[in-house]
């Protein structure tokens, strides 16, 4: 038995994240990577961190809805799926300049992969835990194919 913190062979580190942190583990742990997101509005709405998006074809994301997450293990992985790191998130604008659309997508930066407390995920406006048992675990199934481990925290 090696306990928690001694691995045969391997060096572990400590786990330096901030209390309250949507990340759990060592930071190197974690990938992080900007992604572009559009809005449809004139005005840049916000996007609450721990949302789960999705990448689009054009390879620009949005956040994932319900309908997104997938119902049988024949579908996976799935579109990419990435998790809002950014506290200050907004979608993109389109605005209508001489008859013409203009699309100015904003950058947000996302995390690819890592230790996720899931009491802090958002599928559309609803939270992880607001969800059914059976679209959790198939949310779950499917942030474990691209990379994320979900993981419970207790706040003392």
């Amino acid at each position: 038995m090696y306990g928690n913190e001694k691995l045969p062979g391997i060096a572990t580190s400590q786990q330096y994240r901030n209390e309250g942190s949507l990340w759990q583990g060592s930071p190197s742990s974690t990938w992080f990577k900007t992604v572009k997101v559009n809005g449809s509005e004139a005005e840049g709405t916000e996007i609450l961190r721990g949302t789960i998006m999705k990448e689009l074809t054009d390879g620009t994301y949005t956040p994932i809805a319900e309908t997104d997450i997938i119902t049988t293990t024949a579908n996976l992985p799935g579109a990419r799926l990435a998790i809002v790191a950014d506290n200050s998130a907004k979608t993109g604008t389109t605005t209508t300049q001489d008859e013409e659309t203009v699309k100015t997508p904003s950058s947000v930066l996302v995390g690819i992969s890592g230790k996720v407390d899931k009491g802090r995920l958002y599928i559309g406006d609803k939270k992880f835990s607001e969800l059914t048992d059976e679209q959790q675990i198939s949310l779950n199934v499917q942030l474990e194919a691209w990379g994320f481990q979900l993981v419970s925290v207790q706040q003392s």
